[in-house]
């Protein structure tokens, strides 16, 4: 028996433990962009059996985390013509996000909102990628449209990995203060402004990605 076995939780499934745990070694680079793994592997690995191990994977592969192959579980290599593919999606879909949530906040996201700003200058570079997912996730409930939580939520994995792997603490110092000025115009229902921070904030991670295109 494996001596880490995963047990179903009051909050969690076996599938979602898996996948949020797989996405996490994925994102963080513990699994090496380019490695070849099988499904007995990530089973021993997380001692998980084969079927929520398969259901994680699909939803991974769905989110562009693993490419499922004949030859195994493939984990993409860095690939900055993809990202500049995803930032040009991005771009208008978190322009329509920040438009929405400021039309239709409620007292409830305001208040998520808040409870973002006051953490985001404590945070060291791991836990503030961890920020930018729970980020996500609070201005795209925001905005009260579900195609927009799934899209931005679909690329997100790839774009942190992407981040933490070539990302210098400069350039951590300049998009954490982006990001809060997003967040703060939101709260502050100050559209021209939010919409204008998402420019500067995709104007500055398209030239970050260029630095390291193959």
């Amino acid at each position: 028996m494996h001596p880490n076995k995963l047990k179903k939780s009051k909050t969690q499934t076996i599938t979602e433990q898996v996948y949020e745990q797989l996405e996490h070694k994925i994102v963080f680079c513990k699994i090496e962009p380019g490695s070849i793994l099988t499904e007995k592997e990530i089973c021993d690995m997380l001692g998980a059996g084969r079927t929520p191990v398969r259901e994680a994977l699909l939803l991974l592969s769905n989110r562009f985390l693993v490419n499922i192959t004949k030859a195994g579980i493939m984990i993409p290599e860095m690939n900055s013509s993809v990202q500049l593919q995803l930032l040009e999606m991005r771009r208008p879909i978190l322009k329509t996000c920040v438009e929405c949530a400021i039309k239709r906040l409620t007292q409830v996201d305001k208040d998520n909102i808040e409870e973002l700003l006051l953490i985001v200058d404590d945070l060291d570079e791991h836990d503030f990628l961890n920020w930018l997912e729970r980020r996500q996730e609070v201005l795209s409930k925001a905005s009260k449209n579900f195609f927009i939580y799934e899209e931005l939520r679909n690329v997100q994995g790839l774009s942190r990995r992407f981040w933490y792997y070539y990302a210098k603490k400069e350039d951590n110092i300049i998009v954490r203060g982006l990001h809060k000025k997003i967040l703060q115009s939101v709260f502050d229902e100050n559209e021209n402004d939010a919409v204008k921070y998402v420019d500067e904030i995709i104007d500055y991670i398209e030239n970050f990605v260029k630095k390291y295109a193959i």
